[in-house]
């Protein structure tokens, strides 16, 4: 019993995923590079073999692997045999995968470009960042959607096109500074993660990686397993590109700081995804809106709905613009705001208190401000620059407060004395006049 069971073990890490990673450095060489050594010949359900040895990129040596794997760095002293070599064992049917500057080596073989879609354009950016997740049902990421933090080199690519690969997750540019010196994008779109396919094989790619402490967490080392797992065939993933082109209806009325809802078509790239929690994104899976340029904060989006909070600040009676972004592709639609456009979410009338509690939307600018996406606080209390008017049981009713809710994004309370006799299950709200 004990010899059969050895056996079965031994077949069993036989059928592991076999990887080979390649970490040779012919330029600048990562520190964390014998940190990602250990990270990966620990990784549960693989057998990694690591190496700085080009010579095992040949089609005798490669045969002994599932999928290839670089962090490299300059132009790999590779001959064009083994340069045909590798294209051929990914083309038919195997894997190949690189993190961080596996997109800074091989600059003069435009075919590696083309193969793991992109090449460095520098990274502007080394502090915290947010990182969006835009593809939330990518098994090695789904776990962080729709966002986290993490401090790291920020790469840009250049001969990097979206409509080639499947982006997996994007840099949060709100968590930046866009003005910073070295931005070379134009168009905000900061991919950090893909997936596509080669041929008849896989290629994967993941931006992160240059500090230690990135390795050592579980977040990233869960991406890494899953995408070596998915470069093997030993798990499945769309790697299809997702393109949605806009089409959203006229939207309802809104006004500065309102919750409101756009509904259409095509307003995400096939993704549902909710706010994790205030404060809110201003992107999500994928999908973003602004007004007169001003990011929108959103609650959930889909690809017949986006529930945002509408930006403060913004002028009422005048024209602006409301851009719909979809990964790259956006579509604007001229609108104009109101002063306010009060809706009752809730109402709430205590016995014996002689008063109501509205819980509303849409009343419009408040003093002091608080940032759009963000909980109103308890102190100080933001107060409507304007009081609705309130009528109970079709009477007026004196509107003894109203101001954001505390603890509550986007939501005012409002609370008014119920006339004398009035009926008070018969609440109305309205703008002020």
């Amino acid at each position: 019993m004990i010899r059969w069971a050895w056996l079965l073990i031994a077949a069993a890490a036989f059928a592991q995923p076999r990887i080979l990673y390649v970490t040779h450095s012919a330029g600048f060489r990562h520190g964390s590079i014998e940190v990602s050594r250990r990270v990966l010949s620990q990784l549960p359900g693989l057998r990694v073999t690591t190496t700085e040895d080009l010579s095992l990129l040949s089609a005798d040596r490669l045969r002994d692997f599932d999928a290839v794997f670089f962090f490299t760095s300059g132009e790999l002293e590779i001959d064009e045999r083994q340069k045909r070599d590798l294209i051929d064992f990914v083309r038919s049917g195997k894997g190949f995968g690189g993190v961080h500057s596996a997109t800074d080596t091989l600059y003069g073989w435009s075919e590696y470009g083309e193969m793991i879609g992109g090449y460095f354009d520098g990274h502007p950016w080394t502090e915290p960042v947010t990182i969006d997740i835009e593809d939330p049902g990518d098994p090695g990421s789904a776990a962080v959607a729709p966002s986290f933090r993490i401090l790291e080199e920020i790469y840009q690519f250049r001969a990097w096109d979206r409509s080639k690969v499947r982006v997996l997750m994007t840099l949060d540019t709100g968590s930046v500074d866009m003005a910073r010196e070295g931005v070379n994008r134009t168009d905000s779109d900061f991919a950090l993660a893909w997936r596509k396919p080669f041929g008849a094989g896989r290629v994967y790619y993941n931006a992160l990686g240059h500090f230690d402490e990135t390795w050592l967490d579980p977040r990233f080392q869960r991406m890494i397993q899953q995408a070596l797992l998915w470069l093997a065939g030993a798990v499945e993933a769309p790697s299809e590109t997702r393109r949605a082109i806009p089409r959203p209806r006229e939207p309802e009325a809104m006004s500065p700081g309102a919750v409101a809802r756009i509904e259409g078509e095509a307003l995400t790239l096939g993704s549902r995804l909710d706010a994790a929690g205030a404060p809110l994104p201003v992107k999500l899976a994928g999908s973003a809106v602004s007004f007169a340029g001003r990011a929108a904060p959103l609650f959930s989006v889909s690809p017949s709905e986006i529930l945002l909070q509408v930006p403060y600040g913004l002028p009422p009676g005048q024209p602006l613009d409301l851009v719909v972004a979809a990964g790259s592709d956006r579509v604007t639609i001229p609108v104009r705001l109101a002063t306010s456009t009060p809706r009752i979410g809730a109402v709430s009338a205590p016995p014996g208190s002689g008063m109501v509690t509205i819980f509303a939307i849409g009343l419009g600018e408040v003093d002091p401000p608080v940032p759009a996406g963000s909980p109103a606080p308890l102190v100080p209390l933001s107060l409507t620059r304007s009081a609705p008017v309130v009528r109970i049981g079709g009477r007026p009713a004196d509107v003894l407060f109203s101001g954001l809710a505390p603890g509550l994004t986007g939501v005012y309370q409002v609370n008014a004395a119920i006339p004398p006799g009035a009926d008070a299950s018969d609440v109305a709200i309205e703008a002020a006049r």
